[in-house]
Formats: structure tokens, C-alpha cells, sequence
């Protein structure tokens, strides 16, 4: 269904998804908390997955290794990088696990290259590093007063990074045996739903005391784009290049910055700052896309 789109525009398209569901989400997030829209989002994630691999028609086989790699995804991608991402958020801030976050373009592309054997031309690199550099200035805040952090602490979010590099990495050994984006999605969202509700009990998030409609209906419809989303990314991930599909896709930091400020203006600002890493992410964009 989704093969006569390029994988670069299915990127593009997922980013776009990706960015429309964290903004509905910002909307839900102060009544409900972290843990409860996650875990709403993440269940609509994998029943649509499983709908969409239904739909189109199962899959004969599922050799064990694919089903492996795709639960290794599961783990690292859907729980690991995220869980560590939120702990850096209380240990180094915001601004910082942000920037950090976006060294992930590194790991994926070197990894791609060494064990992909995907080639990286001049103007692929050129792009990658300006859309790195332009989602730093994007959601770099120079004003936080964070003092006496340990050195050791940025390793969490540099190995929230490196976890999200490595499955998308793995995803793609994952397509070596098994050829089915949303099987493979449908497994990853599995494991990671169920590590999610496992880890529940023990946060220190408490359920909400009542279930508001509009926060709820914010929360069903940033999970419906955000699994449209996943599931292009899925697809451009099997059938596209790594070093050409992510940094695509990390365009949803400028657009959720651009989302943020149309529908939060009393809240957001545009700075020069801003508008350079705008600039920068959309120059970079159009150097991967006409890279090779």
C-alpha cells in the first residue's frame, strides 16, 4: 500500500505525524502526566499496527530472528531510549537532554555505514550536520540554570541517544528476515507496551483521579498521527537508506517548534536563534534528499 511512495517522502511525511501528535499531546500532558499518555498513545500505536498487518494480509512466516530483532527494537527504542531520555530530563534538564538527544543522527548514519555498508556522500553529511546543528539551535535554551551537574550524568541521555541509533539499526536486521513493516512495528509496540505497563506500578506518576474528555480526545488524536507516523517511519526504514531516512525525520523538531508557536503564541516565541535552525534544518533537508 505504501511502496509507491519514496521512503525519503514517507520520512518526511512521518516527521510531519510525529510533530502534530506532541503537540496534542502538550495539551494532555499537565492533566494526565507522562506515564498515563504514553501509555494511552503507545496502546493505540499497537492496535493499529496489528489492524494494518491484518489488513493488508499476514505474513506466512516469522522467523525467530526477526521476531528477535524486533523485540530488541521494542526494548531499546520503545522503552530504553525513552525511559532514559525522561530521567536525563531530571538529572541534566530539559535543554541539555534535548541537545544531547540529537547526537542520535550520529550513531545512526556511522552505524548504517559500518555495518550497512550505506554509502554517504558529501552533500548526505553536509545536510546531515546542518539538520543536527539547526535542531540543537532549535531546542537549545541558554538561560538554564542547571549548576554542579556530575559529568557522568550526561551520559544518560548521550546512551538514550545511542539506544535509539542502535534500533534503527536493528530494525533493519529485523526487515533482513522478515519484510513486513507493521508485523515488525506491531511486535516492537508489543514489547513495548508491555515493559510500559509493567514499570507503571512502579513509578512515582500516580493514575489520574478522573478521566477529562478533552485531554482524553487530545491524547486519542495525537495517538491516531502518531501512529501514522511510525507506521511511514517503519516503511521508510525498510525500504529507504538510514542515512537519508532520519535525518528526514528529524525535522519533526522544527516542525513541532513551528506547531507549538502557531497554536501556543502566548506561550512560545521566535527568536533569532530559532529562526536560524529553522533555516538550517531545511537547507540540510533538501542536501539529504538530493544527496546522492
Amino acid at each position: 500500500m505504501l511502496d509507491s511512495f519514496h521512503p525519503n517522502l514517507l520520512a518526511l511525511l512521518a516527521a510531519v505525524g510525529i510533530a502534530v501528535a506532541r503537540t496534542l499531546y502538550r495539551g494532555a500532558l499537565l492533566r494526565l502526566g507522562a506515564g498515563t499518555t504514553a501509555l494511552v498513545s503507545g496502546t493505540i500505536t499497537l492496535a493499529s499496527a496489528w489492524g494494518f498487518y491484518f489488513y493488508t494480509g499476514a505474513v506466512e512466516r516469522w522467523p525467530l530472528p526477526g521476531v528477535v530483532w524486533f523485540v530488541v527494537v521494542g526494548v531499546l527504542g520503545g522503552l530504553g531510549s525513552r525511559y532514559l531520555s525522561f530521567f536525563a530530563l531530571k538529572t541534566v534538564g530539559l535543554a541539555r537532554t534535548s541537545v544531547l538527544m540529537q547526537t542520535s543522527l550520529i550513531w545512526s548514519s556511522g552505524l548504517a555505514i559500518v555495518l550497512l555498508g550505506e554509502r554517504l556522500t558529501l552533500p548526505i553529511a553536509a545536510g546531515t550536520l546542518a539538520i543536527m546543528i539547526g535542531s540543537i539551535l532549535l531546542v537549545g535554551k541558554a538561560d538554564e540554570k542547571l549548576k554542579g551537574i556530575p559529568t557522568a550524568y550526561y551520559l544518560i541521555p548521550l546512551a538514550a541517544a545511542m539506544f535509539q541509533g542502535l534500533s534503527h539499526l536493528f530494525r533493519k536486521f529485523g526487515f533482513a528476515w522478515i519484510t513486513s513493516a507493521p508485523l515488525g512495528m506491531g511486535i516492537s509496540s508489543t514489547v513495548a507496551t508491555l515493559c510500559l505497563l509493567a514499570l507503571m506500578p512502579f513509578a512515582k506518576e500516580s493514575p489520574p483521579s478522573s478521566w477529562e474528555r478533552h485531554p482524553l480526545l487530545l491524547i486519542v488524536a495525537g495517538g491516531v498521527f502518531n501512529a501514522q507516523a511510525a507506521l511511514f517511519f517503519w516503511t521508510a526504514v525498510q525500504r529507504g537508506d538510514l542515512v537519508q531516512v532520519i535525518p528526514i525525520n528529524r525535522l519533526s523538531v522544527l516542525l513541532m517548534i513551528f506547531a507549538s508557536w502557531l497554536f501556543f503564541r502566548k506561550h512560545e516565541t521566535v527568536t533569532s536563534r530559532v529562526v536560524i535552525g529553522g533555516l538550517l534544518a531545511v537547507v540540510g533537508a533538501f542536501s539529504v534528499i538530493w544527496g546522492n
